[in-house]
Parts: C-alpha cells; sequence; structure tokens
C-alpha cells in the first residue's frame, strides 16, 4: 500500500509540474538586449537570432516566442574572414534591414538596450519622453498673426536595431503590456555596466538611473496581472571578459597602465585603458547592481541565476564538453574558441557564439526547474559545440589582426574610429 501510494505521488507531481510548464509558458515574453536578441561578431541575423537563449529556453519548455527577424546591419566577422561573404553580402549587412516582421513581437529584446531604453526607447524614437520647445504661429485677432511656444514630443531617430527589432510596435516595455506574458525573461542590466568595458571609462556609471528604471520596469511589469514567472540574472564581471586584455606601460605609468581593448597594439592616452582604480569603481558598481537585481528577482517571485558565479566559474576551472558516447573535445573557456581549444565568446570577445547561448540556456533552465518545480529539458551542449561553425573550425583573431596585413589595417581603423 505505501509503494502504490508513492507512485501516485509521484505521478500527481509528475503531472503537477507539466500542468505548470504549460501555464507558465503558454505566452513567454522577452525584454533584453544584445544577449537575449543574438547579437554576434557585431550583428543580428536570423540564424544568430534562432541560438539565442530566449528562444532556446521558450522551446525547450514546448513553447516559442515571436521577433522581427534582422539581416544586420553591420557585419558577421565569422563569415567575412572565412570568405563566406563577399562585396555584395558585406554591403547588404552593413545596411541592414528586415527578413521578416511581425505587427507585435512577444521578443522584444534588443541590442544596446539597458532598463531605461526598455522604458524610453521606440522603434521609431530614441525617448518617447523627451520633449521640446516650438513656436506654434496663429491668428491672435484678424490682423495679427503671432506665435506661441508650446511643448511637444522630441522623436529622434533610434538606433537600427531598435529601429527593425521593434519597428511600430513601442517601446519593450510597451510591447510586454499588450503581450501580457505568463512567463518573462527580465534581464537588461549588462548595458548598464559593460559601458565601462567597451568604452574603457567610468562615466558612464549612472546608479540612480539604474535603480530608477530596473525598479518601475518590473513596477510596471507587475501591474500587467498575467505574469506567473519569470527568470532573471546578474551581471558577470565585466572587466574579466575577452575583449580586455592587460596592458603594461612601457614607460611605468599607472594611468596608462590596466586594461585595454584586444585589438589596441598599444595605449597612447589613459582614456584607452581601464587603470586599477576605474577597475575597482566597476566592480564595486557591479556589486551594487546585481545586489539590486537579486532583490527585484525575489519581489517578483521570479527564477534567478546569479551568472557573474557562472561566469567566475568557467573562467577558472572551464566548461566540461562531451557527447553521449564519451567522446570530448575538451573543456571550453571564457574567450573566442582557439584551434584545439573550445570557447563560448564570439570573435568581438563581448557576446556567446552558438556554444556560448546553449550553456546560458541550460543555466537558465537549471534555476527555472528548481524555482518552479517543472522538467524542462536542457538543451544538448555538445551539439550546440558540433554544429557551432566558430568552435569547429575557430579563427585566432588576434594571431590574424597582428601577423597579416589586412589584419593591421582592420586594427588600425578600428582604434581610430572605436
Amino acid at each position: 500500500m505505501f509503494k502504490l501510494l508513492y507512485f501516485i505521488t509521484l505521478i500527481s507531481l509528475g503531472g503537477l509540474s507539466a500542468q505548470t510548464k504549460a501555464e507558465l509558458f503558454a505566452r513567454p515574453g522577452v525584454i533584453g538586449d544584445s544577449l537575449s536578441q543574438g547579437f554576434f561578431g557585431v550583428t543580428v541575423e536570423k540564424k544568430s537570432q534562432e541560438w539565442a537563449y530566449p528562444v532556446l529556453v521558450s522551446k525547450q519548455a514546448g513553447s516559442s516566442v515571436s521577433y522581427n527577424v534582422l539581416k544586420g546591419p553591420y557585419l558577421n566577422f565569422e563569415d567575412v574572414l572565412k570568405g563566406n561573404c563577399g562585396p555584395i553580402c558585406i554591403a547588404s549587412s552593413i545596411i541592414g534591414g528586415n527578413d521578416s516582421t511581425l505587427q507585435l513581437p512577444t521578443h522584444a529584446g534588443i541590442t544596446g538596450a539597458d532598463y531605461t531604453n526598455v522604458l524610453r526607447t521606440s522603434g521609431k524614437c530614441n525617448d518617447i519622453t523627451a520633449v521640446k520647445q516650438e513656436k506654434q504661429w496663429y491668428w491672435a485677432t484678424w490682423y495679427w498673426y503671432t506665435y506661441r511656444w508650446i511643448t511637444v514630443q522630441d522623436c529622434q531617430s533610434p538606433d537600427k536595431f531598435h529601429q527593425y527589432g521593434l519597428r511600430d510596435s513601442g517601446t519593450q516595455m510597451e510591447v510586454m503590456e499588450k503581450v501580457k506574458p505568463t512567463f518573462l525573461f527580465g534581464s537588461v542590466g549588462a548595458n548598464h555596466v559593460l559601458c565601462t568595458a567597451l568604452a574603457t571609462s567610468t562615466a558612464c556609471l549612472d546608479e540612480a538611473r539604474f535603480k530608477r528604471d530596473i525598479r518601475e520596469v518590473m513596477r510596471r511589469m507587475a501591474a500587467i496581472g498575467s505574469i506567473k514567472g519569470g527568470v532573471i540574472f546578474t551581471v558577470p564581471n565585466v572587466t574579466a571578459i575577452a575583449y580586455l586584455e592587460k596592458y603594461t606601460d612601457p614607460q611605468g605609468r599607472a594611468n596608462y597602465s590596466g586594461l585595454k581593448a584586444f585589438y589596441r597594439s598599444s595605449v597612447s592616452n589613459p582614456d584607452e585603458v581601464l587603470d586599477q582604480t576605474e577597475v575597482q569603481t566597476i566592480t564595486t558598481f557591479l556589486t551594487t547592481l546585481n545586489n539590486e537585481i537579486k532583490a527585484q528577482a525575489t519581489a517578483m517571485g521570479f527564477a534567478m541565476l546569479d551568472a557573474k558565479v557562472m561566469f567566475d566559474d568557467i573562467k577558472e576551472n572551464g566548461r566540461p564538453i562531451r557527447s553521449s558516447d564519451g567522446y570530448s573535445p575538451g573543456s571550453a573557456r571564457a574567450n573566442w574558441p582557439l584551434p584545439n581549444q573550445p570557447g563560448l565568446f564570439g570573435l568581438d570577445g563581448v557576446h556567446p557564439n552558438m556554444y556560448g547561448h546553449a550553456v546560458m540556456a541550460n543555466e537558465l533552465i537549471k534555476v527555472i526547474n528548481t524555482k518552479y518545480n517543472t522538467t524542462i529539458p536542457q538543451v544538448s551542449e555538445y551539439n550546440a559545440w558540433y554544429n557551432d561553425s566558430l568552435n569547429r573550425n575557430p579563427i585566432d583573431l588576434k594571431k590574424f589582426l597582428t601577423n597579416t596585413i589586412i589584419g593591421q589595417v582592420i586594427s588600425w581603423l578600428i582604434g581610430i574610429f572605436a
């Protein structure tokens, strides 16, 4: 009798998990940034959007998300360097556009976005709250034509990723209020601090703005009323990404030494390096940011992935890759792939490759299953590695930039215009 009751209990728990999963993912919605949209090799395109983590997790949960499919702008470095994208392809990619569009996507994540953009940036306006003063002419009397100053919207065009990704659907927040999702992918924190690494400057840090806007986003999400669950993750240590590398000034100047962009062969002024003091400022801000993200996850009842801990572990120990029959190409590192060394990142040293998104998806699935007692199956990381063209046929970008004439020209151009 005890065994029978135990067996019935297991069946009922399994049914509850399946029902919960179906309810949670009846209508998933996504706000996000480049990690959610599928930015790869300084562009967004159909194949990279298909491997982005919200798409993978939703698919594993038996659901799906919809989005405007992009074909640029800018370039897929891998395709260009491997000769798979010629002059016409390059020109078309730089211009960018849409392969297909939707009136209302359920996946609204946009490259470059942060929580401020979620609230304010649409596919039409860089800031829907921006206003300006404008003259309005009118007849004061039948003979006196004059003007008065009125306040009107100051709608300036956003970047192309927002234009092509959101089009006429509104801001990311407005999209979610229309979609009314049952499950929310809600991470848009990275660019509040990643900007320091990309610009090698701490000028972009704004704690008050970050806290104000993440709290407002979550307040409005809670007010939608349809959300049954969600997932959010912390921001990894941005000073440890492959984009940055250590640099010691030959003259021993402290403010010329620290972390520089990988494509720079040297540092010509302090603005091109994050020195020790700046790194400490970023570390302190990152702790504050991640504590706020954790607090919001708790308040919303969301699953929470500590991506900083995950990234630190991979940075230190690597990520083993193994097929079902036991074969292993090795452990992946927190870098772009090199010959005989798998990696999680693309050639920009910032964003995941196909395999990296599979790793991210699996870590999210783990915390979702734990939080909501669901049984979402994991993605095959081996298959993701096997089908990842950059991992299977890697490019030593540093060697290319250093040892080839074309690479040296590219490095020089990036150094001038970045």
